[in-house]
């Protein structure tokens, strides 16, 4: 069996769902806790509690789902048939989620988060899972990974365009850049979801192909060393992302002095998408996992050296946001890459296509660094006195927390991804026999292939 890739369109079809995808989690990051907290009331480490509450949740739902997108094989495709279930149920989370009434309460708060990551959940890890096998070549995941996530920047700068816009008129609220946010989702999520289920092909399952059971392969991914190396960046990298992305709107207002935090977004997220076609291009001269380590460095350094930006530099603090967003792109779409490829050395060791499980234990991860993000972050703001509310009196001592919280804890963090990713083990070369292996096998027959995966 020769190496699969989609066409041009089907390529881009594909990616179409990423956009409208991404244009929620920006607002999730960014405005969401300084909505509830600021404007409807709720304290910080109330919110804090049930982000993580309402992640935990999803920490179960990520692996049954991910097994039963594996499993579940209806004849219109067993990645195809989760888009209607999972969309429709996050817009409905999402739409009582930003726009609430004036007096939400914390269970109001955790009920619709939490329906709106199963509904995000169950639309996300097939996808990823439909993108690991629309192509079984090294180069091909990159190609898929790098349109998915040009797509998905695309969202993100449509993401920041809204609350800029909607911020520049007069007497804006949070509230309006939420209502806006979910009217954007209301009409694009469900075009691009169609687009993706009508023109994107799914990879035929062989008949006889071994049922996927939860427990061998949780068993099998625990002896997959370049899995777990990536799952350890992931976990590290996602918790300092999360845990900056949520405090900068307050660390851009009160330690900058940066009155519009959207409109420094579009610049952030724009050199993240011009910057695509460079870590696609490093991918492929240098490996995705030296790649990777380049961005890592490069985030270090600019995330770092925002702890000396002094109040009232914003031209300077927008230059070393917009120097970091460049890098955005590589540590969004290689992982997922990566992940993709170790699930082919599962398949080597165990003869059976995981790829729904492999990426509900990276959502699981995810989920696991964004909920300690999330609380560890508005959780240390509320221990050491900080007010969320816009216009409130800061001493010097917040300040200098806001910037050590923002600045050099996740900067640490990144460091060690940096070196971690730089000694992964399974590169172009390794995987290249790995995927021979496997086009032997499916040409020859299982029977006939008698090669251990020691070997790789």
């Amino acid at each position: 069996m020769s190496a699969t890739h989609p066409s041009r369109w089907q390529n881009l079809a594909y990616g179409a769902l990423a956009l409208p995808l991404s244009t929620i989690g920006l607002p999730l990051s960014i405005y969401l806790a300084p909505f509830y907290a600021g404007e409807i009331g709720l304290p910080l480490a109330a919110l804090g509690t049930a982000m993580l509450l309402a992640r935990f949740a999803d920490m179960i739902t990520d692996p049954i789902i991910g097994t039963l997108s594996d499993r579940w094989r209806p004849r219109i495709g067993r990645r195809r048939v989760w888009l209607p279930i999972g969309v429709s149920t996050l817009l409905i989370g999402l739409w009582n989620l930003f726009n609430p009434g004036p007096h939400a309460s914390f269970g109001f708060f955790l009920l619709w988060l939490a329906v709106m990551y199963l509904g995000f959940t169950m639309t996300r890890l097939p996808y990823y899972a439909w993108g690991g096998e629309l192509s079984t070549d090294y180069d091909g995941r990159t190609r898929i990974a790098a349109t998915r996530q040009t797509f998905s920047i695309l969202g993100l700068v449509i993401s920041t365009l809204i609350p800029a816009l909607v911020l520049a008129r007069k007497g804006a609220t949070g509230a309006d850049v939420l209502h806006a946010l979910s009217l954007s989702s209301l009409v694009l999520m469900p075009l691009a979801a169609i687009l993706v289920f009508a023109v994107v092909p799914e990879p035929a399952t062989v008949a006889d192909e071994p049922r996927v059971a939860l427990w061998p392969g949780v068993r099998a991914m625990a002896r997959n060393g370049p899995f777990r190396r990536v799952l350890l960046v992931l976990l590290l990298g996602y918790t300092a992302e999360t845990f900056r992305q949520t405090i900068t709107l307050f660390f851009a207002r009160d330690a900058i002095g940066a009155s519009n935090v959207g409109a420094v977004y579009v610049y952030y997220f724009v050199a993240g998408l011009c910057a695509v076609p460079l870590w696609r291009w490093l991918g492929a001269r240098l490996g995705k996992h030296r790649a990777l380590g380049v961005a890592f460095v490069v985030t270090v350094v600019t995330n770092g050296a925002l702890f000396f930006v002094p109040h009232g530099q914003v031209g300077l603090f927008t230059l070393l946001f917009v120097l970091k967003g460049s890098c955005f792109g590589a540590l969004e779409l290689l992982p997922a890459a990566l992940v993709a490829d170790t699930a082919d050395l599962d398949t080597v060791m165990s003869r059976e296509r995981r790829q729904g499980v492999f990426f509900a234990a990276m959502g699981v991860i995810v989920n696991i660094g964004q909920a300690l993000g999330q609380f560890l972050s508005l959780n240390l703001l509320g221990l050491v006195g900080y007010q969320a509310a816009s216009g409130a009196l800061h001493g010097p001592d917040q300040l200098w927390w806001l910037r050590l919280f923002y600045a050099v804890l996740p900067t640490a963090l990144l460091a060690i991804c940096a070196w971690l990713i730089w000694r992964y083990p399974l590169t172009a070369e390794r995987h290249g026999r790995i995927r021979r292996h496997l086009d032997r096998r499916a040409g020859l027959g299982a029977s006939m292939v008698t090669e251990r995966a020691t070997q790789f």
